[in-house]
């Protein structure tokens, strides 16, 4: 009886080890589950975010691709405008030319017409009489007198 004593009592202990182990393993898987379930939720949490986040990128995306646009419009408006300014700059430089050349030609003809005059005296809008206003019934009529001779 003895044997069998001592056999069920190591069943018993078997039993009572075995009962431990499993409550142990539950006890793990317990954790484990707990551990899965928060990282299931911090990956749909991630999820969320990542999806915000490639709105976002896309939103970027569309906002710097018409901001590109954008800025090759002003850098094309700009290349057009220094072309104008320059083209501006060549014909305010030939109307410079033209104009010094077109004031000594003047002065040349003024000292020629000067050093004429000496020589023989011809008329001159200076030398012209002055022009006398009549208003009648038909309005305003300029009336040049005859030249007195």
């Amino acid at each position: 009886m003895r044997t069998t004593v001592v056999v069920a009592a190591l069943a018993a202990l078997a039993a009572a080890g075995a009962g431990g182990f499993a409550w142990m393993q539950h006890q793990e898987l317990l954790q484990a589950k707990s551990a899965l379930n928060s990282a299931n939720s911090e990956l749909q949490k991630t999820r969320t975010d990542l999806k915000g986040t490639r709105d976002e990128l896309i939103s970027l995306r569309k906002q710097y691709s018409e901001q590109q646009m954008a800025l090759n419009q002003l850098q094309a408006e700009m290349a057009n405008a220094r072309a104008f300014v320059e083209a501006e700059k060549a014909v305010s430089a030939r109307l410079r030319e033209d104009m010094a050349k077109m004031k000594e030609e003047f002065a040349t003809a003024l000292r020629a017409a000067r050093a004429s005059q000496g020589r023989y005296a011809a008329p001159s809008v200076a030398d012209s009489p002055p022009v006398r206003v009549i208003q009648g019934r038909r309005g305003v009529q300029a009336v040049n007198p005859q030249p007195a001779q």
